[in-house]
């Protein structure tokens, strides 16, 4: 597979969910092999969007450097990796990455009409090629090799919500071809008994029912409803993508998990790059 980067630069502009900060973002086109980078323009700070970058998991991933940080990345590199975008520089001029409507939706429709420019060059991808798992005293998360190196990411999720949401499951197989129509509109969410701790938290400063879906009394508030019946989940889904994106490559394995969440897929990353015989770093055609 070839490399991937914008055709043309596309901006975005909003508030942070968490902070409610308003910020403008930027994505330019970037030469092959450069990565994907954030750049804090008000601070003149470059950060990584890897892995090792990752400096809280608190209802979101921050990535950070030099104690500057850019919150609520998931979103936006979900969009990235669906669309196969890996080398790219997201200028940002404030702390969080704006929430828009809650999904990937915007960001994906975004870049499409901005276009997308084929590079000479393949990218490398993240082969998975043994079993490796973390867990915690709520959930877990696994990596297990693909029987088929031309599948791609398969993801296989179960969680535990509340009410009829309760023990929810989603399997998306080969989801490198199914993220636009079946993952990408699928909104951020919460439940309305939840609110008050998170504001407590100093978090969601920013949220309202225009970004994102809040559950009472086992429906949403939202006056629209929901996109997908299950739409929880194949949220759930969203952030494992975007989440798995600081690996710095497209992955091709099962990710399987349950109760899973950005702290638990970071750590399943940072179990992943512990040794070099859990992967294979290689080009497909």
């Amino acid at each position: 597979m070839k490399s991937f980067t914008l055709l043309n630069s596309v901006s975005f502009s909003g508030i942070g969910l968490h902070s409610g900060l308003h910020a403008n973002v930027t994505i330019n086109p970037s030469p092959h092999n450069s990565g994907i980078i954030f750049k804090r323009v008000d601070k003149n700070v470059v950060i990584p969007a890897k892995w090792d970058h990752v400096i809280s998991t608190k209802f979101s991933t921050n990535i950070g450097k030099n104690e500057i940080e850019v919150k609520t990345v998931e979103h936006l590199l979900s969009a990235l990796a669906g669309l196969h975008i890996n080398n790219c520089e997201i200028l940002i001029d404030n702390c969080e990455v704006p929430i828009l409507d809650g999904s990937s939706k915007i960001f994906v429709e975004s870049i499409l009409r901005a276009g997308l420019k084929e590079q000479s060059l393949s990218q490398n991808i993240l082969e998975i090629k043994r079993p490796v798992r973390f867990e915690c005293n709520y959930g877990f998360a696994e990596f297990i090799p693909n029987e088929l190196s031309q599948e791609g990411l398969n993801i296989d999720l179960e969680s535990s919500f509340e009410g009829k949401y309760k023990d929810q499951t989603i399997e998306v197989k080969n989801l490198n071809g199914n993220y636009i129509d079946s993952i990408a509109q699928a909104r951020t969410f919460g439940f309305f008994h939840e609110i008050e701790y998170m504001k407590s938290q100093n978090l969601i400063k920013g949220g309202s029912l225009e970004n994102a879906i809040v559950i009472k009394d086992k429906k949403p508030l939202n006056k629209e409803g929901l996109r997908y019946e299950n739409e929880l989940m194949r949220h759930k889904v969203l952030d494992v993508v975007g989440d798995l994106y600081l690996s710095g490559y497209p992955i091709i394995g099962t990710y399987r998990g349950f109760k899973t969440g950005h702290f638990i897929t970071n750590n399943l990353l940072k179990e992943l790059f512990k040794s070099e015989d859990n992967y294979s770093i290689h080009q497909i055609n």
